[in-house]
């Protein structure tokens, strides 16, 4: 889909619908086709049905906690929750903070035990093939591992440092390092991104995050020691993080796949992948 410079912009009777009358703003991210109208943002969803559409409102209107916050979703005057491919929601207000690992754990913790009954929705999981997807499955062992020969042996090395695991499986967000904290209120989960996981994966997930260092100057990441003990009682704590390091260097890899000119980004997994391998062999 052909996207302007400007954005994808909500038509005058979408948002009639969801009663929206401020100027629309766009929003950073979100591929350009999210717009913020005073307290209310409207996002649109390629190729998202009915069904799907309503799934993630109906539960996240249902969830109501003091320790966290999530999207609230608003209905049309039709009663829909989405329209013409667009849904609308409150805005969350807050920061992307770095850091703050014990805090992000303890939101996590208590929004995965909120959702730990909900059923495993088939339509948002059977058969997603996006490079997220793949590579959680690659990870998992449910798909061939497939990647670029540039990082192929720093993966395969770390691959045989996984175990079997007995573990049970509920909806998790798959992208925990989306939390938002502001001084008012408690912090906000945002751009949630289900898989069908062990909670602690989630948390796993988390840990990698922050073992990458992007900085190319005046790094003020967290010591790759002090990450892992944030972590470190976690049942199967160093197994989880195996699998959620390979996730995140394969989500990238199949990302960049078609672009030579990304492939440092890969590049640049393979010391966090190197530290894992090694943290992982002292056990």
């Amino acid at each position: 889909m052909f996207v302007p410079k400007e954005g994808l912009k909500p038509s005058k009777e979408v948002l009639k619908k969801f009663g929206v009358k401020e100027g629309l703003q766009l929003m950073n991210g979100g591929l350009k086709r999210c717009f913020k109208a005073g307290d209310i943002v409207l996002k649109y969803l390629l190729d998202t049905s009915e069904e799907e559409a309503s799934w993630l409102p109906n539960l996240l209107n249902s969830i109501e906690s003091k320790k966290f916050r999530v999207q609230k979703h608003l209905k049309s005057g039709d009663g829909r929750y989405i329209e013409d491919g667009w849904v609308a929601y409150y805005f969350l207000s807050g920061n992307l903070i770095k850091g703050c690992l014990p805090e992000k754990r303890r939101v996590l913790e208590a929004f995965h035990k909120e959702i730990k009954d909900v059923p495993r929705p088939p339509h948002l999981m059977e058969d997603r093939k996006d490079p997220w997807a793949i590579a959680d499955k690659m990870v998992w062992d449910e798909l061939p591992l497939n990647c670029h020969e540039r990082i192929l042996k720093a993966i395969q090395d770390l691959f045989k440092q996984r175990a079997p695991l007995r573990v049970v499986n509920q909806l998790i967000q798959g992208d925990p390092s989306n939390i938002l904290f502001n001084e008012t209120e408690p912090p906000a989960l945002i751009d949630l991104s289900w898989h069908w996981r062990p909670a602690d994966f989630s948390l796993a997930v988390l840990a990698a995050d922050n073992l990458l260092c992007w900085c190319k100057e005046g790094c003020d990441c967290l010591p790759r020691n002090e990450v892992v003990a944030v972590f470190e009682d976690v049942k199967h704590f160093k197994q989880l993080l195996v699998r959620a390091v390979l996730r995140r260097a394969l989500e990238l890899e199949g990302l960049r796949r078609f672009n030579e000119r990304f492939l440092y980004e890969i590049d640049n997994h393979v010391p966090t992948i190197n530290f894992v391998y090694d943290y992982v062999s002292q056990s």
